[in-house]
């Protein structure tokens, strides 16, 4: 296995009827630091660790969901995303509700 992995996961944001109304890629890395992995999302700084990289994954979906629904709660999340340089892909106009990430997320050995 190598110790160095990179995906890209999509994530969608839903109005207030459940709806997905748009949606965000963001890049996510992880790599082996002593006996555990540690993964980041390059857009948003977030990250998170674990013992193994499946865990560090849904870890870091995990962060970068709470991440981007407290950011909503707090302020305009569509201008911290374009502050991040992060495209929003629009699907449908609705009323804001929450993030998400989709599944399927497509994880790519990069080291070894």
């Amino acid at each position: 296995m190598a110790d160095t992995a990179r995906e890209t996961i999509q994530v969608f944001h839903s109005d207030a009827s459940g709806v997905p109304d748009y949606s965000i890629t963001l890049t996510c890395t992880y790599g082996r630091e002593g006996d555990q992995w540690v993964g980041i999302c390059t857009e948003l700084g977030t990250s998170a660790f674990a013992e193994t990289l499946e865990q560090t994954r849904v870890e870091l979906q995990e962060a970068v969901q709470l991440q981007l629904n407290e950011v909503e709660r707090l302020a305009d999340v569509r201008d911290y995303l374009a502050e991040n340089g992060i495209l929003i892909v629009s699907l449908n106009p609705g009323e804001a509700s929450g993030f998400a990430v989709a599944a399927g997320s497509r994880l790519e050995y990069i080291g070894t």
